[in-house]
């Protein structure tokens, strides 16, 4: 089974507080994951563009949180 993840919920795990509204934290993450190149790399491949981002498959979830760490932790 493949799961789907939203873009927005994994923004705002990474600003909860930082930004303060759900687009303010989805143009953070996107602006770091744009501005790590071996991430881009990474992720581009598995069919994710940088302008089109509402959901991310587990693949890239965890490619992301590979190169940005884990927003669970602290």
């Amino acid at each position: 089974m493949r799961r789907i993840l939203s873009f927005a919920v994994l923004a705002a795990l990474y600003f909860p507080g930082g930004c303060t509204t759900s687009k303010n934290a989805v143009r953070c993450l996107s602006r770091w994951i744009k501005d790590c190149n071996p991430l881009t790399k990474e992720l581009v491949p598995t069919g994710y563009m940088p302008y089109n981002h509402r959901y991310l498959t587990m693949k890239q979830y965890k490619i992301i949180t590979k190169h940005l760490g884990d927003p669970y932790e602290d």
